[in-house]
Formats: C-alpha cells, structure tokens, sequence
C-alpha cells in the first residue's frame, strides 16, 4: 500500500493498477479509494480463476 500511497502524492496518473492479495487484506477498500483519486473506473476479478493448461 506504501507503493499506491507514494504515486498518488506524486501525482501520478498511471493508465492502470493491479492490485492483488490475499483475502481479507483491503483490496477492494484500496481500490475503490485509488479509483475515486484518479477518477479511474474499477473492474473487479473476484472470481475469475483461470485453469491449469491440460
């Protein structure tokens, strides 16, 4: 978080942001807080998981 923080002092306006992590830990909260500073929009993966090549 100390990373996002740091660009969005800068006021930088990068053209896009991943934001992964484990459960529980703030994602979306993180996110949704990003999106309204850079007036960006927010696409949620949740529940994508991608499969194992057979």
């Amino acid at each position: 978080m100390a990373a996002a923080t740091r660009v969005l002092q800068k006021g930088i306006s990068p053209s896009i942001v991943v934001i992964l992590g484990a459960t529980g830990t703030g994602k979306s909260k993180l996110a949704i807080e990003i999106g309204k500073r850079l007036n960006g929009e927010i696409i949620s993966a949740d529940s994508i998981c991608p499969l194992a090549s057979q």
